[in-house]
């Protein structure tokens, strides 16, 4: 991808001061590195280039629509992935993410260096993965910034983890009193991420302490969130002595996703189904790009939509019985069969919602539903991309969380934003699973009632906030000019 940008400057984007982007390979972060590099090149002078550390050979579906869709100005390269051997099968999705991360350098080593014949490098910019790449930037002499893709919340534990591992007697997971951060809602054991509650001894949990310090070696941290949700981030607030942050979100995919010639048709048919549905009235279900439920569970969701009677679009994905995270890498977590693509559902369940109801096998235009005046309703993961959308188009949610730090980011979204509502995985049923009345209460309350009234005023609120921290003077793009000016005069002190 890539090409001149469209404007009239006065100097080819070859001469630009040039920042290099290296994305780990998860979907979760590269939408937001697209979007960062976009407004880099728009609205920043720069010129951008975006390393992508893919894990697998073939790109996922949604790398390819994304990757269709980059502007010009931007290149988006996929860097050549691991040995297939490299790493069992068995190993956890984090050590994979890592271990990409890695291979990549000797890759962003080369890239960096032939950029620099032609035009000045401003900067390196890495995800949480991918840190160890500083080593490039400190070889070149300019500044590397993590971007970090997820709330404020989650990177204030990151920035802390040191020192409150320092300071635990036990486990994580064994903790009656929940971590306090400043100004985040407090943190308690069930809601952290499963890599501090595995034990303090394991390989797992070494990993992402080792993670936690070096994003300590950064120069400085973007984070995509914004002043109005999480009013505690800021410059030096991060717990690192002299460490400063910029809120420079909310960004999230700005433009139409490529769906591509096989899919435009099933698109259209999407737009005119969702013109059809009353206003405010209609659910959408989507677990993001990785995240898969148990064959259990998805019969029980099934039900439970039928249940309400309202119409809904779900994204669903083939059932995964091991893992929530089982399409992390773009497959679609096996189990099906090839001649009935839905055979996973409930006997009889698509033909007795035919007409009210549209199942999509696992991509759907994401962006173009939320925007659409007939969803009343967002039943997520709350992966933060999914989060920002739903809150950029005033969707207030079922918070769903599968894996990760998105327990931490439902807590936030309910108890500080209020703008989501807890499913209770602690039923009867079982821990952990989501039973058909819960799901069944759960979207009533966010689509009817007091609530629902409250929260879909308390969304509209942040919506706007969110929009505004974008514009020329708003907060967030004021905090990006901040950073593109000195990474700008670090290269025009570089030619005296």
């Amino acid at each position: 991808m890539g090409g001149e940008p469209g404007d009239q400057e006065p100097s080819p984007a070859s001469a630009r001061p040039h920042v290099v982007l290296l994305c780990s390979p998860c979907m979760g972060h590269l939408i937001p590195f697209a979007e960062l590099a976009r407004r880099l090149v728009a609205d920043h002078g720069l010129a951008a280039t975006l390393l992508f550390a893919a894990a697998t050979d073939a790109p996922s579906e949604q790398y390819a629509a994304l990757a269709a869709s980059v502007p010009d100005g931007v290149d988006l390269v996929a860097l050549p992935a691991p040995p297939a051997d490299a790493l069992p099968p068995s190993t956890p999705v984090r050590e994979r993410v890592v271990h990409a991360a890695l291979s990549a350098v000797p890759h962003v080593r080369d890239t960096a260096r032939s950029l620099v014949s032609t035009a000045p490098l401003a900067a390196l910019v890495v995800d949480m993965a991918s840190v160890p790449a500083r080593d490039v930037a400190a070889e070149l002499g300019v500044p590397c910034y993590m971007f970090f893709t997820s709330p404020w919340m989650l990177l204030s534990l990151f920035l802390h983890l040191p020192e409150l591992d320092a300071g635990l007697v036990g486990e994580y997971r064994d903790a009656t009193d929940p971590i306090r951060l400043p100004g985040c809602v407090p943190i308690h054991a069930r809601e952290l991420p499963g890599s501090l509650l595995a034990d303090r001894s394991s390989e797992t949990y070494a990993g992402f302490l080792s993670l936690a310090k070096e994003a300590a070696r950064v120069d400085g941290i973007l984070v995509n969130t914004f002043r109005e949700v999480e009013p505690a981030v800021g410059e030096g607030a991060g717990g690192v002595k002299g460490m400063p942050v910029y809120a420079v979100g909310p960004l999230v995919w700005a433009r139409p996703v490529a769906v591509g010639v096989n899919r435009e048709p099933e698109h259209a048919r999407l737009i005119t189904w969702l013109d059809q549905q009353a206003r405010g009235s209609v659910v959408f279900l989507s677990f993001g790009s990785g995240g898969t439920l148990t064959w259990r569970q998805t019969t029980e969701l099934a039900l439970a939509l039928e249940a309400t009677g309202r119409p809904f679009i779900w994204a669903a994905k083939r059932p995964h019985e091991d893992t929530a995270d089982g399409a992390f890498f773009g497959t679609d977590g096996g189990g099906g069969n090839d001649n009935d693509p839905l055979g996973f559902l409930p006997g009889g369940f698509v033909e007795r919602t035919a007409g009210v109801g549209l199942v999509l096998l696992s991509w759907a235009p994401q962006t173009s539903i939320l925007a659409h005046a007939a969803v009343g309703c967002f039943v997520t993961h709350c992966g933060w991309n999914s989060s920002l959308e739903s809150i950029l188009n005033g969707v207030p949610m079922v918070a769903w969380p599968l894996y990760a730090e998105q327990k931490m980011n439902a807590a936030m979204l309910e108890v500080h934003a209020g703008v989501a509502t807890r499913v209770n995985t602690a039923g009867p049923a079982g821990e952990g699973f989501v039973c058909k009345e819960e799901m069944v209460n759960v979207i009533q309350r966010v689509m009817e009632g007091d609530e629902a009234t409250m929260m879909r005023r308390r969304v509209g609120e942040l919506r706007d906030r969110a929009t505004r921290a974008l514009t020329m003077d708003g907060s967030s793009n004021l905090a990006l000019a901040k950073v593109t000016d000195v990474w700008k005069s670090s290269t025009s002190s570089d030619k005296k």
